[in-house]
């Protein structure tokens, strides 16, 4: 071999970098950093288009569960006020495919920088050179079809022809007349022209701009496809020239490779690639890593850069090597955009279509290169030679040979594969063309012509390259949106069938959300797990399927690989904590509350606060809602709970804020069970009027929901001791298809001596201990064997039917009760009847005996006390009760009442108005506060006032007969005699006859003494 002539080689040793640092100009540098910008936009859309797209996100099941969160008593019936609290549990699904119009709008910004850089660099080129690139301008501005933007005139083309003319004659003028223009010059005016003509495109025409960027990006699919491809032909032996650089580029023979290291290296390379695409595009590196031939060339392109100086012996009679920079940062720029377009809408198609075409390229070209180095430099390579430097500059088999043999390659190999590469591309721009439609229906959501078309170009994909998944979501998600759930399983299922897809077995699953399709569900979510063993969301749904069955070892698996596999999975706690409270294992649920901390999610404090109502427990403290924010499903249940027991416990911190929600028409789907907890808010937080009126809407009506709030009322009126209403609402109930309504609807009318009809209804209701007790202390012949019944039948009797007794037995028997307990019950039952009765005495001594007034449980009995005192005037006594005595829940209004007595005892009749007013406006099922109220307002000869008390009184509580007498005897002083003929025949119902005809007495007597002292005195 001769040897090679000095003036070939330059300094040995150097690498094929760019060269001087002069060539960047300035021109050059931003071409290079837009380059650089698409190619990491490329990258950041390989990592994190899929979730753009195709957002991964859990969907929250809100399952009731009837919970006790208060009761009634009735005696020593614990009557059960019953809601369903709800058990949160999380599954994952997909959403989208969404549209990415602002990858769109980012693609066509690329092209407008690459469309002004090409024709500035084309424009100083051999006149063979411009032409055959000015054809390629013509042919892109035609294939983006502008004009059917409308941008002048539909169906014309003058927009094609104004670009034509804008781009076209500045280039030929520059290329024919002014060919020492310089190139800052030429790039600024076709920057100008290209941005002006974007103007024009953007806004002339009578769509978005979203619309019109998707519209243009779908169009230069099959352009941006040739793009991507000449810069992999370009580069596709760039690879194995890099490997040759780094075997021949040492300063000494004796720090190079040679020839057997190359060919090592280059045949593990090709033989990689070989492998790729023997099987099916795939090759396992590693456990878990895959080839992706994109990843090749970005090697390849970066080599290519830097030889590009030395490979300008190639090209540089036809294209200078200034040019050539800027056509290959052209090149680069423009396919980097493709790429990123297509990988930031999942375009499977294309994307597929482009890692077949860079690994065949790489593979054919790769080993044509391979060839043309061994048969040109093969001695020199064992002679360790630098045969890097004139690689380009070949002796036997010519440079353009190399390029010959790949291209003949690729087209035998695309024949043989009956030109699926094209149907592929042609597939891509029928899925952009469906997004294009997608978007035009969802902007004339009532055209449906719009969503037929987008569904044609899909299957047009379908068509091409069968079940792509791009096409198939698109598809799917217009049957979503139709809700034909039938058709979307099935194009799902044809997906999954081409290729394996986490996101799409996801929502596949998702959709077999019935009982029916538990093994449908478990066959798609199993088939998935084999294809993606270490998926996260993939285990944690099927471990939760399997929270469905008994198999307890499933579950655990299940969630300790989705666990492993994502430890940060804020579901899995939530839905661990929704099994154990399911499963009733309580200790453990608790263990995993402590566990887990305050720093858990919406969801875990939500299930934990239901775990407190269910155990008892003290509910963990959470933080009041943001009212101004929309409720979702998790925030819903996490207020819901927390509302339920700040209710009992008397905090009404929420009642401002839920108005406030309820008022968000986003909130409309939670709107029953807000008003249902404002009320519930409002009746143990001490407002049970209000919580009455709250609740009205919500129980009027018929059926089973209706039936549960009529239910609930009638509980809440038991719960203020007034039967006879509550009789009424809990029978109401009943007959809507409630019912546990019938146990305490038996009880309230026991409490209205109905004991009949009470035996009778209480025959209805479900088996229960206190049913039973109910039942035997109603029985008709207990009076008879009243010593013989156990101490608790006889003290339900005495709460009961206590006033059936003979007014000297009626303390007696609650005495005689054994046990202290119950005794207490039962004295607490008759000492008001005792007081009724004027035995004032017996009621003090009985009461020596009870908590002190300071006691925690002395709040039913310090009412006893307040009402002996005021009976008896004793107003020292009553006034030390009311500063140191205990009073709870409603017992609270009585403190009230006793106020007003005292300030009307010390002659303070404004304080004595205020307070009465209060107490009738919050309290008017006090029967005693009512009628000493009607009473002051009498006694100030304000018979108005006293009317309107007692009008107030027996609108909420129509049976009681204080009530009804005070207010028949208040109607005669205010002239209303005729409203009082309704009121006087429902107590003739309630009295006994004997004391029926002595009122009728003193109301005739009364309405004698009205009428005389009415008449004129003469």
């Amino acid at each position: 071999m001769t040897p090679l002539p000095s003036t070939s080689v330059v300094g040995a040793g150097a690498a094929p970098v760019p060269g001087r640092a002069g060539r960047w100009s300035v021109p050059l540098l931003v071409l290079a950093v837009c380059a650089a910008l698409a190619i990491g936009l490329a990258g950041w859309h390989f990592f994190t288009a899929e979730d753009a797209v195709l957002p991964l996100h859990p969907v929250v099941q809100l399952t009731p569960v009837p919970t006790t969160v208060a009761r009634v008593m009735v005696g020593l019936a614990q009557l059960p006020v019953q809601a369903n609290s709800y058990l949160i549990t999380q599954t994952y699904d997909v959403a989208g495919p969404f549209l990415r119009p602002g990858a769109a709008l980012g693609l066509v910004l690329l092209l407008g920088v690459a469309l002004a850089y090409f024709l500035a660099a084309i424009t100083s080129l051999p006149r063979l050179v411009f032409v055959a690139g000015m054809a390629l301008v013509i042919f892109l501005l035609m294939s983006l079809n502008a004009d059917l933007l409308a941008v002048f005139a539909v169906g014309k083309r003058y927009f094609l022809l104004l670009a034509l003319g804008a781009l076209g004659g500045p280039a030929y003028y520059f290329h024919a007349f002014r060919p020492e223009t310089s190139f800052p010059t030429r790039l600024a005016t076709f920057a100008v022209l290209v941005a002006v003509l974007g103007g024009v495109l953007f806004l002339k025409n009578p769509n978005p701009a979203d619309l019109t960027a998707l519209h243009l990006s779908a169009f230069f699919t099959v352009g941006g496809a040739v793009a991507f491809g000449l810069l992999v032909l370009w580069v596709c032996f760039e690879n194995v020239h890099g490997l040759l650089w780094l075997n021949t580029q040492a300063e000494t023979p004796a720090g190079r490779y040679g020839l057997l290291p190359l060919l090592l290296a280059g045949g593990l390379y090709l033989g990689a690639l070989l492998l790729y695409y023997l099987n099916q595009s795939e090759l396992v590196l590693v456990p878990g890593l895959y080839l992706d031939p994109y990843l090749l060339l970005v090697p390849a392109v970066a080599v290519g850069w830097l030889g590009l100086e030395r490979r300008a012996a190639t090209f540089g009679e036809w294209v200078p090597l200034p040019a050539a920079r800027l056509l290959f940062l052209v090149l680069v720029l423009l396919a980097a955009a493709v790429l990123g377009y297509a990988l930031a809408t999942a375009n499977d198609p294309l994307l597929q279509a482009g890692r077949d075409f860079t690994a065949l390229a790489f593979l054919c070209g790769g080993t044509a290169f391979l060839l043309y180095v061994l048969l040109n430099f093969g001695p020199l390579l064992r002679q360790k030679k630098a045969v890097y430097r004139v690689v380009f500059q070949p002796r036997r088999l010519p440079f353009y040979a190399l390029y010959a043999l790949t291209l003949v390659a690729l087209v035998a190999v695309t024949m043989r594969n009956n030109f699926f590469l094209i149907d592929q591309v042609q597939a891509a721009s029928f899925n952009n063309l469906g997004d294009l439609s997608r978007l035009e229906s969802e902007l004339l959501p009532d055209d449906l012509s719009r969503a037929l078309l987008a569904e044609r170009y899909y299957a047009e994909s379908d068509a091409l390259d069968q079940h792509n998944h791009k096409a198939s979501l698109g598809r799917a998600a217009l049957y979503r949106f139709r809700l034909q759930r039938q058709n979307e399983i099935n194009i799902l299922r044809r997906a999954l069938d081409r290729r394996p897809s986490p996101r799409i077995s996801l929502r596949l699953a998702a959709l077999y959300n019935e009982p029916k399709d538990f093994f449908d569900h478990l066959d798609v979510l199993r088939a998935g797990l084999r294809a993606n063993p270490a998926n996260a969301a993939l285990n944690a749904d099927l471990a939760q399927l399997y929270s469905r069955s008994a198999l307890r070892d499933s579950v655990a698996f299940y969630r300790d690989r989705a666990r492993a596999a994502n430890p940060d999975d804020a579901t899995l706690p939530a839905n661990e904590l929704a099994y154990r409270i399911r499963q009733q294992q309580w200790n453990e649920a608790r263990a995993l509350v402590t566990s887990t901390g305050p720093a858990a999610s919406a969801a875990f404090r939500s299930n934990a606060l239901l775990l407190a109502q269910l155990t008892g427990q003290p509910a963990p403290a959470t933080a009041l809602p943001d009212s101004t924010a929309a409720l979702t499903s998790i925030r819903f249940a996490l207020l819901y709970h927390d509302g339920l027991n700040r209710a009992v416990r008397g905090d009404t911190a929420l009642l401002p804020l839920l108005p406030a929600l309820a008022a968000q028409p986003a909130n409309a789907p939670y709107l029953d069970q807000l008003r249902f907890l404002r009320a519930f808010t409002q009746h143990y937080g001490g407002r049970p009027v209000a919580a009455q009126t709250t609740i009205l809407p919500l129980a009027t009506g018929s059926g089973p929901a209706t039936a549960y709030y009529q239910q609930l009322q009638g509980l809440w009126l038991l719960d203020q001791h007034l039967p006879a209403p509550a009789a009424l609402r809990l029978q109401e109930a009943r007959e809507n298809g409630s019912a546990p309504a019938a146990l305490p609807e038996a009880y309230a009318l026991a409490l209205t001596n109905q004991p009949d009809s009470a035996r009778q209804v209480a025959r209805r209701a479900p088996a229960s201990p206190a049913g039973r007790l109910l039942l035997a202390a109603l029985a008709p012949d207990l009076r008879t064997s009243y010593g013989q019944a156990p101490d608790s039948v006889r003290v339900q009797y005495l709460v009961l039917r206590g006033d059936e007794l003979p007014t000297a037995a009626l303390l007696p028997a609650a005495a005689g009760v054994a046990d202290p307990a119950l005794r207490a019950v039962a004295l607490r039952a008759q000492l008001p009847r005792v007081l009724e009765a004027g035995q004032l005495a017996a009621v003090r001594q009985a009461l020596a005996s009870a908590p002190k007034p300071a006691d925690a449980t002395a709040s039913p009995w310090n009412v006893l006390r307040g009402e002996l005192y005021v009976r008896g005037r004793q107003w020292p006594e009553l006034r030390q009760l009311v500063q140191q005595g205990t009073f709870r829940g409603f017992h609270a209004f009585q403190r009230l009442y006793f106020r007003a007595a005292l300030a009307e005892a010390d002659k303070q009749p404004e304080q004595a108005a205020r307070l009465y007013a209060e107490l009738v406006r919050e309290a008017p099922f006090g029967e005693n506060g009512l009628v000493a109220a009607a009473a002051f307002h009498t006694r100030r000869q304000d018979f108005a006032a006293a009317y309107n008390v007692l009008l107030r009184g027996i609108d909420y509580n129509p049976q009681s007969v204080p009530l009804l007498r005070a207010y028949v005897l208040a109607a005669v002083p205010v002239g209303l005699t005729e409203y009082a003929e309704s009121p006087l025949y429902r107590l003739g119902t309630l009295l006994s006859p004997a004391d029926y005809g002595t009122f009728r007495t003193e109301y005739a007597a009364r309405r004698a003494a009205h009428a005389a002292a009415a008449a004129p005195w003469n």
